[in-house]
C-alpha cells in the first residue's frame, strides 16, 4: 500500500463544487488550495481516483433495493455533510444532492449563467438547455472593477418548506469569508471590493497564540495565561501522536490494513518501519526524524490535518472562536443586496476565475445560522463575526434546495428522499442511499443487487471483472452498464528547469536544447506503454492540458502537432509511413542533434563530452527521472522511463530512474531537488495558468507551484492577459501560444488522458434516463431528478 499517501494528497485536493471554489488551472483531486497539488499518479492500473472505504468486517449489511429505492456504492463518509465544512468527494456527493447553487456548469465546465430562463449550449453536435436556480450578468466597467449582477429564482423553497431568498446566500457568503473559517472554500481570495478589509483584525484564539510563539507568555487581552498554557502544551505533546493517529485513522478506515490495525502496521503502509509494539507518539517521532525540520515533516506527511488544526479543534469552541487583533469592517462593501432575490459582488478587478465563485450555494439562513441575527442593514449577518459555532451545529445534518432530502446517516448509509419542492420537479427516484464499501465490493455487490450504481477505479482486474459479470463479454451488457468519462486532468512527465540545463542558466538556447533531446525520446516511447498499460482506457495527449479543458487544442485546430515532433532545424522528425521502429530511430537521431546544438560533442554517432555545467555521460553523473511506482514499477510513466534510457543510451546519454516511496517524490519535488518526475495533475473548469507556469511561483517562491522553473516574460504577459479577459476565443488562442511557449523550454511532456467510469446494474436502471454526452464536468447525478428504476 506504498501508495497511501498519494490517494490521500488526490482526496485533499478534491475541487468540492465550481459554486463553492475559485478554479485554478491544475489541482489534484480535493479543491481550490493556495497552489495546485500534483498527484504521484502510482496507483494500480487507475491512476488519480481517491479511494477510501471501511474494513469490510464493520460494514452493515447491504441494503437492499426495492423498486423506490436505489442503493449507490461509495467509499468512507466523514459525515462533514455541510456545505461548508465538507472535505471529501464522498461528503460532497451528499451535499451536491441536498443543497441547490444559483448556478452550474456545463459539459465543457464553463458556467451557465442564464439558467432561470434556460440556456441552450451545443456539446458534442447536440444542443442541451440547462436550467439553473440563478442568472449572472458581468459588467467590466472603465475604471477596470467588475460587476456581477446575481439574481435568484423567486419561487426556490428549502426542502422544509421554507421560502428561499437572496439573504439566504448573503448568509453563506459571510460563512465563508469569516476571519475564523476553517473550511476548504477559497471564495476570500477573489478580489471583492472590502473582503480584506472585513477579514481583517480578527484571528481564531488558537491562531493568535501559535503567532505569538512559545518564548512566554505576555500579557494581553486575546487569551490568558492559562489558555496559553494549555495550547502549547497540547501543541508540543499531544498534537505530534494526534498527527500520527489522524494517518492510521486513514489506513485504517480505507480498509487498507485489516486484519492488522497497529500502529506499526499503519506506519508501513505510510512508508515507516516500526516496532509492532509502537504507539502513535513513536510514529510521530519517526516522521521527524526523517526530515531536517519538524515543519518539513509536517508539511510533508500531513493526512490532511496540521497540528495546529489538531490543536485548535481538540481544544474546543473557545480557542477557535475569534479575537480581536486590531481594526476591521463591519461588512464587505463588494457584497451588496440590490433586492429580495438579487445582489451584486462589485471586484476591484477583473479575474477570469472569480465566474466560477458566483455560483454560490443557497444556504437556509434559518438552519445554518440564526434569523435574529441577521439585519442586513445593520451590518448582522447570522452569527456573531468571529463565532461559527451555531453554523458548525448542523455539519452532519444537511438541508437545503437540491434534489433530495437528508434524512439520517447510520451504519455507513446516508439516507435521502426525494424533495417535493425541487424546483425541476420532485425527482422520480424516491428513495436514494449510499451505502460505504470497499471497492473490490463494488463489481461482486452490483451484480448481486446490493448496490445499483458505483464508480470504481478502472483497473485491470475491475474491467475483467466488468467483462466477466455480462453475458456479452463486454463493459455494457445485460446485467452491467459502464459509461466512461475522460478524467478531468492528465498524466505527465517533468523536468526541472534549472537542474537540468547548461552552465545552470535554464532559459538559455543550450538548456532547452538539452531537455528537448531528453523529451524528444520521451514522447516517441509513449504510444506502445500507455496503450500496454491502459488499453482503451487511456489516450496519448500533445499539449499539456487536459482535454477535457474547452481551451485545449483540437487535432483540427490550425498549427496542431504532435508533441516534440519537431528536428533542431524546425522541420517534422516523422513522416507517416513510419514503423515504430522508423521513429524510434528518428527521435533518437533528432536528439543527437539537439545535444550537439546543446554543445555536447559528437563523434560516431555518439556524444563523448558534455558542456560544462552538464551531465549524462556517465550513471555517476547522469539526470534522474523519478518515478513513484513505490518500489514496484507499476506506473503508466515507468516503461517510458526505461525505453527513453535505452534510446538515449545508443547515443551515448545517460539517464537513471528511480521507482521512490511517494513521500520521497513529494519531498524532493517540494524542495525543488527533483531532475525530472512523474506525476499528474487534476484540472478545475478554468485554465488559468498562473500558478503552475508564472515566474512568481518558480525557485520556491510564491506557491512554489512551477518546479519546471520557468522563467519567461512573454509567457507572463501572455498569462496575465489571458486571465483578465473575459472573452474565451481570445483566450483559447493565447493559451494555445502560452503552451507552445511551455513546450519550447522542454520541461513538461504530457503522457496521457485517462478514462473515469460510472458502473450501473443494466437490471435496475433504466439506463436510457441517464445524461447524454457526460463528462467530467456533468455526470451521472446531475439530471438524478429524471434517473428512472426499472
Amino acid at each position: 500500500m506504498t501508495n497511501l499517501k498519494r490517494l490521500l494528497a488526490m482526496l485533499l485536493v478534491v475541487v468540492m463544487v465550481a459554486a463553492l471554489f475559485a478554479g485554478c488551472n491544475k489541482t489534484t483531486e480535493p479543491s481550490d488550495t493556495a497552489a495546485p497539488t500534483t498527484a504521484a499518479n502510482g496507483d494500480t492500473q487507475a491512476d488519480s481516483t481517491p479511494v477510501e472505504s471501511t474494513p469490510a468486517d464493520t460494514q452493515e449489511a447491504p441494503v437492499e433495493p426495492k423498486n423506490d429505492t436505489m442503493v449507490v456504492a461509495t467509499a468512507y463518509m466523514e459525515q462533514k455533510f455541510s456545505p461548508f465544512f465538507a472535505t471529501t468527494a464522498y461528503d460532497m456527493d451528499i451535499v451536491n444532492l441536498t443543497t441547490g447553487y444559483l448556478m452550474t456548469s456545463d459539459r465543457e465546465g464553463q458556467m451557465v449563467v442564464n439558467g432561470i430562463e434556460g440556456e441552450t449550449r451545443a456539446y458534442n453536435g447536440t444542443d442541451y438547455t440547462y436550467y439553473t436556480m440563478g442568472n449572472c450578468v458581468v459588467t467590466q466597467n472603465d475604471d477596470g472593477t467588475v460587476d456581477y449582477d446575481l439574481t435568484m429564482r423567486d419561487d426556490i423553497k428549502f426542502s422544509d418548506g421554507t421560502p428561499a431568498t437572496i439573504d439566504d446566500v448573503i448568509f453563506g457568503i459571510y460563512v465563508l469569508a469569516d476571519p475564523t473559517y476553517d473550511g476548504s472554500s477559497t471564495l476570500y481570495s477573489m478580489p471583492i471590493e472590502g473582503m480584506d478589509e472585513y477579514r481583517s483584525g480578527m484571528e481564531a484564539r488558537a491562531d493568535a497564540i501559535f503567532a505569538a510563539g512559545e518564548e512566554g507568555y505576555t500579557e494581553n487581552e486575546l487569551y490568558t495565561e492559562e489558555q496559553y498554557n494549555e495550547f502549547w502544551d497540547y501543541y508540543n505533546n499531544n498534537a505530534g501522536a494526534d498527527f500520527a493517529k489522524e494517518i492510521c485513522d486513514y489506513c485504517i478506515s480505507n480498509g487498507y490494513n485489516a486484519p492488522d490495525d497497529s500502529v506499526a502496521a499503519c506506519a508501513a503502509n505510510w512508508g515507516f518501519e516500526l516496532a509492532e509494539d509502537a504507539t502513535y507518539q513513536d510514529f510521530w517521532d519517526a516522521i521527524v526524524a526523517a526530515y531536517d525540520t519538524v515543519e518539513e515533516a509536517e508539511e510533508t506527511e500531513t493526512a490532511g490535518s496540521s497540528r495546529l488544526d489538531l490543536t485548535r479543534n481538540a481544544l474546543g469552541a473557545d480557542f477557535m472562536a475569534g479575537v480581536s487583533t486590531g481594526a476591521g469592517a463591519d461588512n464587505i462593501a463588494g457584497v451588496i443586496k440590490t433586492g429580495d432575490y438579487s445582489m451584486r459582488i462589485h471586484c476591484t478587478e477583473f479575474d477570469a476565475t472569480a465566474i466560477y465563485s458566483m455560483g454560490f450555494p443557497i444556504t437556509p439562513l434559518h438552519w445554518y445560522g440564526d434569523p435574529a441575527m441577521y439585519d442586513y442593514d445593520n451590518n448582522q449577518f447570522g452569527f456573531p463575526k468571529g463565532d461559527l459555532r451555531v453554523v458548525r451545529e448542523h455539519t452532519t445534518q444537511p438541508l437545503g434546495c437540491g434534489p433530495y432530502v437528508f434524512t439520517g446517516y447510520s451504519n455507513g448509509v446516508a439516507s435521502m428522499e426525494a424533495n417535493p419542492y425541487f424546483f425541476q420537479g420532485e425527482p422520480k427516484i424516491k428513495n436514494l442511499k449510499y451505502q460505504e464499501a470497499t471497492e473490490s465490493d463494488y463489481i461482486p455487490g452490483l451484480e448481486a443487487g446490493n448496490f445499483d450504481v458505483a464508480s470504481p477505479s478502472l483497473s485491470e482486474t475491475t474491467v475483467e471483472a466488468i467483462k466477466k459479470g455480462n453475458p456479452n463479454g463486454e463493459l455494457e451488457g445485460e446485467t452491467l452498464t459502464t459509461k466512461l468519462v475522460d478524467y478531468r486532468g492528465y498524466g505527465y512527465l517533468g523536468i526541472n528547469g534549472t537542474r537540468v540545463s547548461v552552465g545552470g542558466d535554464a532559459s538559455s538556447e543550450a538548456s532547452k536544447d538539452l531537455r528537448l533531446a531528453i523529451m524528444t525520446v520521451m514522447a516517441v516511447c509513449r504510444d506502445t506503454v500507455i496503450a500496454s498499460y491502459y488499453g482503451d482506457r487511456a489516450a496519448v495527449i500533445q499539449y499539456p492540458i487536459s482535454n477535457t479543458s474547452w481551451a485545449a487544442p483540437r487535432p483540427t485546430d490550425e498549427g496542431y502537432k504532435n508533441a516534440y515532433s519537431t528536428a533542431v532545424d524546425g522541420t517534422p522528425i516523422y513522416t507517416d509511413d513510419m514503423s515504430e521502429e522508423d521513429k524510434y530511430e528518428a527521435a533518437t537521431q533528432a536528439a543527437l542533434a539537439y545535444l550537439e546544438a546543446a554543445g555536447y560533442t559528437v563523434e560516431n554517432g555518439k556524444i563523448t563530452a558534455a558542456p560544462e555545467g552538464a551531465k549524462g555521460l556517465s550513471e555517476e553523473d547522469s539526470y534522474e527521472v523519478m518515478i513513484p511506482g513505490g518500489g514496484q514499477q507499476d506506473h503508466p510513466a515507468y516503461g517510458i522511463a526505461v525505453k527513453a534510457k535505452e534510446l538515449l543510451g545508443n547515443i551515448g546519454f545517460v539517464i537513471r530512474i528511480s521507482d521512490v516511496q511517494t513521500s520521497v517524490w513529494n519531498a524532493q519535488l517540494n524542495a525543488n531537488t527533483a531532475d525530472m518526475w512523474a506525476a499528474a495533475w487534476q484540472s478545475s473548469a478554468d485554465p488559468d495558468m498562473y500558478q503552475v507556469y508564472h515566474s512568481s511561483n518558480a525557485n520556491g517562491q510564491g506557491t512554489n507551484s512551477n518546479h519546471y522553473q520557468i522563467q519567461d516574460a512573454d509567457l507572463d504577459e501572455i498569462i496575465l492577459e489571458a486571465r483578465s479577459s473575459a472573452d474565451n476565443t481570445y483566450r483559447k488562442a493565447a493559451y494555445k501560444e502560452a503552451l507552445e511557449i511551455i513546450l519550447s523550454w522542454g520541461v513538461e511532456l504530457p503522457l496521457y488522458q485517462r478514462k473515469d467510469a460510472v458502473v450501473l446494474s443494466t437490471e435496475r436502471v433504466n439506463v436510457d434516463t441517464l445524461p447524454q454526452d457526460m463528462t467530467p464536468y456533468y455526470g451521472w447525478s446531475d439530471e438524478i431528478y429524471n434517473l428512472e428504476l426499472n
